[in-house]
């Protein structure tokens, strides 16, 4: 028999091996995974919208928009702009073009493509965006009807807008053909400005029926629905035309077009586009039907911000029942309406054209749009000039480009001094630019003045000197990048000093609010929030704050344009006793109207601690050309930032400042210095500098000068000829100080504050070596004949008043002479001798030696007298010579 063995001991287990733990992991982490995934699909499906084929059509609620306090003030409802066309009625090429765009295995597909759903999704979360583009035809109208907010952008709420439309999307492909389902598509795609559906498209951009429409024009409508403000030719006409050609190459490459369609027609121009925009300032939109609301322009850009920022087509916007609320401040935008009601603000129009003008109010602390008024009469959704208008700046540019970025660049203070003489350039064009000031031909040049004097007074060649020493580059990127204005390439050049970019209003305010925010920057915005008739958040915007500047840099540019508005080009738009910054500005004419006086726009930029504003003012019609191509009448005539625009300005402002409490001054950082410095070097005071041209600046700590004025110099002039400098052998010298300024061209005229102390260049005779004519021997310079039978006049010693510069010269042998007349003759230093006709009276001759009511300068004075018959034209011989010398 076989014997058998019981185990002696306990068996050992088999342990399990390390692959095969590493696989079981695997595989739990990859169920968990699709567990995970299965119930947050049934989640997103459980709460896809209810089927309502009736939301294919219309479905209307009224949106209800809020003020800063909460308070209703406008009802949004009845908006249409749909035309809808049956499919019969759709051109082939329009139809096998949007299937070619934007899904070109529509007639394949169950309302999804899986592989594109799967590739967007794997892409989204690779890099944690949501912009992969996955979507059907199918689930775009599935979207466009039935999901509330389709483009909420956060991660995960975007994957389950992605579930629920996939499912309407199979749904609809149950219900419908495919020709029914292209058919809705075409009707209720939103394509911009307003516009839904191909046939209201076709009109808006190109005025057409959609039969009569070219393969360009198909291919703009086509290339609208993956970013319809982005690609709108009215707004960005080189993106619309780029993603036109891209559409064109789908069209060439899918057998739409030939070839030799696709090159004549990617180069087409968007004519009636440009057109609309000369007429009517851009597209004409249909109006709200029984819509009348207030605050109209700044509702219409609250609806602008919605359908550009946040993508909302009209059809939410005017039927969804949303709420809206929005940062505008009742008073404010009140007291802006009523300013540009009223035609006493404005000057008069030309030819029954009135000059236009618009106004964006801001609050620098928060970025909140509290008032916006874009013209006179309002259009609805038309031209808004206070954001849609971009004209030239001019000196309100000034500060944002060259003054606050030398400031923050540091080594400049308001007491930085430049020479306001002639300056020329290289244009680029192979032309020379010299810019001038607005005054230079009626003023003459300033010459050495301070930075806060060239702000105040709005210099221009202080300016672009400025510009050219802290660099072109410099400037443009901390007003691009610092302060958010819309500068271009283009735009880098010295003539940026002068404002020849295009702003709109609400750049400049929220560029100035930097300023008056002391040096941060926040997001310019219109809407608070927005909230679904459910009362779900459905917007909510994201407000950024950065310090783009040091607080010092704002607080200079602060009291620089305090200066402005207390002793400069503002002065007008004072508030009682609030603090005032401001800044004036016009554009010059065009070149073919520089003959005439006149400019273009008018602006005025102003801030407080509290708001900041902009006003601008001018024609909206193209100054340069009519329409018959002669220059055009449509300018300004002495309308000047300081005037109207600041009138409006402080209007608006004095009612918005009501009952708050009084700011007198801005806020002073740490870091701000003060010191004496000479007005005419940006220098320290030297032992030379005279009193008046020492004054006391503030500087950021570090920007004081430390180095000792070196314009200044003392020369010895001759006595006798006070305007020559002494001679080796001058008896009688006087040191006077000058300014050595040896780059001057001699031709400059000099202002009237340096002109005493331009340094001579010629030297005075010298009484070795120089033959000097005796006076008494030197004949009288006159034009008259002379008579020889008329007595000889004997003049005493001459006496003179300096306080009203007149001369008394008596004449000794007067008897039997005083029924003559007498003729001065008068030689001043360093000129010829001249002769005036004077009465003789009570035997002594009184005249003034001012000339233009200006005091005589020092010097010698030699003075001869002839006898005149009253009835005989001749003079008799001339008397002895007296002298007078004049000292400072």
């Amino acid at each position: 028999m076989p014997s058998s063995r019981k185990p002696s001991g306990p068996q050992r287990r088999k342990r399990p091996s390390k692959r095969r733990i590493i696989l079981l992991s695997i595989t739990s982490f990859i169920s968990l995974i699709i567990a995970g995934l299965a119930i947050f699909v049934i989640v997103a499906a459980a709460g896809t919208p209810k089927w309502d084929p009736a939301l294919l059509g219309d479905a209307k609620q009224s949106s209800y928009v809020y003020d800063k306090d909460g308070v209703e003030f406008a009802l949004l409802h009845g908006y249409e702009n749909r035309q809808t066309v049956e499919y019969s009625d759709i051109p082939d090429l329009v139809k096998k073009t949007f299937i070619a765009v934007e899904d070109k295995r529509f007639e394949q597909h169950f309302g999804v493509d899986p592989i594109r759903i799967i590739g967007s999704a794997l892409n989204d979360i690779r890099t944690r965006s949501t912009r992969e583009g996955a979507s059907t035809i199918t689930i775009q109208l599935a979207s466009n009807a039935f999901i509330a907010n389709p483009n909420d952008t956060k991660f995960i709420r975007k994957f389950q807008v992605k579930i629920q439309e996939a499912i309407l999307a199979i749904q609809l492909e149950r219900e419908y053909t495919k020709e029914e389902i292209l058919t809705f598509y075409l009707n209720k795609i939103f394509l911009g400005e307003s516009s839904f559906g191909i046939q209201a498209a076709a009109k808006t951009y190109f005025g057409k029926d959609l039969k009569d429409l070219t393969p360009s024009e198909v291919a703009l409508l086509a290339g609208l629905p993956q970013a319809p403000s982005q690609y709108n030719p009215y707004i960005h006409p080189d993106d619309a035309k780029a993603r036109r050609t891209i559409v064109l190459g789908v069209m060439r490459d899918a057998g739409i077009i030939s070839s030799e369609e696709y090159s004549k027609e990617k180069d087409a121009p968007f004519a009636y586009v440009d057109s609309m925009k000369e007429s009517r300032g851009g597209a004409q939109k249909n109006q709200v039907t029984t819509a009348s609301y207030k605050f109209p322009y700044f509702v219409d850009y609250v609806i602008e911000e919605l359908e550009t920022n946040y993508d909302l087509t009209p059809e939410q916007i005017f039927s969804g029942g949303l709420h809206i609320y929005t940062t505008v401040n009742p008073k404010i935008q009140s007291a802006a309406e009523a300013a540009f009601a009223d035609s006493a603000n404005f000057p008069q129009g030309i030819n029954n054209t009135k000059v236009e003008g618009a106004i964006t109010v801001i609050e620098p602390s928060t970025g909140e749009i509290q008032a916006m008024v874009g013209g006179r009469d309002y259009t609805p959704r038309g031209l808004n000039r206070a954001w849609q208008s971009k004209r030239q700046p001019g000196s309100t540019i000034k500060p944002l480009v060259v003054y606050g970025p030398a400031i923050e660049k540091g080594g400049y203070f308001p007491g930085t001094v430049l020479d306001d003489m002639p300056v020329s350039y290289n244009g680029g064009n192979g032309k020379s630019w010299s810019p001038t000031n607005f005054d230079t031909a009626t003023k003459g040049w300033k010459g050495l003045i301070t930075m806060r004097y060239a702000v105040e007074q709005s210099v221009n060649i202080y300016a672009v000197k400025l510009l050219d020493l802290i660099g072109i580059d410099y400037g443009w990127a901390f007003g691009k990048n610092n302060l958010g204005l819309p500068l271009a390439p283009e735009d880098r050049v010295l003539s940026l000093a002068l404002g020849t970019t295009h702003v709109s209003t609400q750049d400049m305010a929220a560029a100035y609010g930097v300023y008056a925010n002391n040096g941060v920057s926040i997001t310019d915005h219109a809407i608070i929030e927005v909230k679904d008739a459910k009362g779900n958040i459905v917007i909510s915007p994201k407000i950024t704050k950065n310090r783009v500047m040091k607080e010092t840099t704002a607080y200079i540019i602060n009291s620089m344009l305090r200066s402005v508005v207390t002793s400069g080009t503002g002065v007008s738009a004072q508030i009682g006793n609030w603090a005032v910054a401001g800044k004036t500005g016009t554009s010059s004419l065009p070149d073919n109207l520089k003959n005439k006086t006149g400019n273009t726009d008018a602006w005025f930029a102003g801030y407080t601690p509290n708001y900041a504003g902009v006003v601008w003012m001018g024609y909206d019609s193209n100054p340069d050309l009519d329409k018959n191509g002669t220059p055009g009448p449509y300018y300004l005539r002495s309308v000047y930032g300081g005037g109207f625009p600041a009138q409006i300005w402080k209007k608006v402002m004095t009612a918005a400042h009501e009952d708050l409490p009084v700011q007198s001054k801005f806020e002073q950082p740490s870091g701000i210095v003060s010191g004496s410095f000479d007005t005419k070097s940006g220098l320290l005071p030297s032992s030379l500098t005279p009193s008046e041209f020492v004054a006391t600046e503030i500087a950021t700590q570090g920007s004081l000068p430390t180095r000792i004025s070196d314009v200044w110099i003392q020369k010895d002039v001759d006595a006798d000829h006070p305007n020559m400098l002494a001679s080796p052998n001058s008896q009688n010298t006087i040191t006077k100080t000058f300014l050595n300024l040896p780059n001057r061209d001699p031709s400059w005229t000099w202002p009237s504050n340096e002109a005493p102390y331009k340094l001579p260049t010629e030297f005075a005779p010298d009484p070795v070596t120089d033959e000097i004519p005796d006076p008494d021997l030197s004949p009288p310079k006159d034009d008259l004949p002379q008579d020889t039978s008329l007595p000889t006049p004997v003049l005493g010693e001459v006496s003179y008043d300096a306080k009203t510069s007149r001369v008394t010269i008596p004449i000794i042998n007067l008897s039997g002479n005083d029924k003559y007349s007498a003729v001065i003759h008068i030689q001043r230093p360093g000129q010829p001798i001249g002769s005036i006709p004077i009465n003789n009276s009570r035997g002594s001759l009184t005249f003034s030696l001012a000339i233009n009511d200006k005091a005589p300068s020092p010097g010698s004075y030699y003075f001869r007298a002839s006898f005149k018959d009253p009835k005989e034209s001749k003079i008799g011989p001339s008397s002895n010579t007296v002298k007078l010398i004049l000292t400072d």
